[in-house]
């Protein structure tokens, strides 16, 4: 790092064939730029420069310098403007954990649109009903809902959500209360979310037994309501709004609501990609929550 300078000022003085016009290109003086020619050479025991009557000019040695330096100093512009892009979000890497509950609908839309926005950032995403991608440092953020949580994490997001019973509007007959829909198959969360036990705690309260139940991953849900007389009880950020491709119907039932959460690992810094990416989720959640 310490020749770069010396570097772009060997450049000016070859292009300008003058230390004095150089110097005042570099706005220093000439017997300091001269000085520090004169030390470099030293340090390279070789002679860079060779004195002539208009000013100098390349030796032999300078020129197979020359030749690396302007290889060396391009590939160095071009890692500063990477380093740029890294720094403004442009630029790096970003891992996220995701609940089987949520993985979908809402979730995924932000997932698309960081993607379209930073098409510099490689994005992985795990499903993962838990903290521990989190605590061994294998993904930067954990989108969860009711977590449970200890010192290795912090919560830097966290609101409620509803629980919704969706239908297949296009189904004639309409369960209208918990225990119609106790009565129907229904497809739920799987059992090691916090979606599920939270409604698991719903029909306790109510003294309701669920009959007939399927659980498969929230992205599926969508897929799984297009046959008529299904219904699906997952918070509401599994359907997107943008969804359009089977007519759903949100039941008249009170579920009560989760606390959908976003967790990093204490006292670690967030990446200015993870930071991009909880912005948008923010963005997006209060539109998908407040229409």
């Amino acid at each position: 790092m310490r020749h770069l300078k010396m570097y772009r000022a060997i450049q000016i003085i070859h292009r300008s064939g003058s230390i004095r016009r150089a110097a005042q290109d570099l706005a220093i003086s000439p017997s300091a730029l001269n000085r520090a020619v004169q030390a470099f050479e030293e340090e390279l025991s070789f002679t860079l420069f060779q004195r002539t009557a208009n000013g100098v000019e390349l030796s032999e040695a300078g020129e197979l310098l020359l030749n690396v330096i302007d290889r060396h100093l391009v590939e160095f512009d071009e890692l500063q403007r990477q380093l740029g892009r890294l720094r403004d979000g442009e630029m790096g890497d970003l891992r996220i954990s995701v609940g089987t509950d949520i993985l979908g609908g809402e979730i995924s839309e932000v997932i698309s649109d960081m993607e379209t926005r930073h098409p510099g950032i490689s994005i992985e995403v795990i499903s993962d009903d838990g903290i521990g991608g989190l605590k061994s440092r294998q993904t930067q953020l954990a989108l969860l809902t009711n977590p449970a949580t200890d010192d290795a994490v912090e919560v830097i997001h966290a609101q409620s959500v509803r629980l919704v019973a969706w239908h297949n509007a296009a189904d004639g007959a309409t369960p209208s209360s918990l225990w119609d829909i106790a009565q129907s198959r229904v497809l739920l969360p799987g059992e090691a979310t916090g979606s599920r036990t939270a409604l698991s705690h719903v029909f306790r309260r109510n003294r309701i037994t669920l009959g007939k139940t399927s659980s498969l991953p929230a992205s599926q849900v969508p897929d799984y309501l297009r046959r008529p007389g299904k219904i699906a009880l997952f918070p509401e950020l599994v359907i997107s709004r943008s969804e359009t491709s089977v007519p759903l119907r949100d039941l008249p039932v009170n579920l009560g609501t989760v606390q959908f959460c976003v967790l990093r690992s204490a006292r670690v810094p967030l990446t200015r990609p993870a930071q991009l990416f909880l912005t948008l989720l923010q963005l997006r959640l209060v539109e998908a929550t407040t229409e």
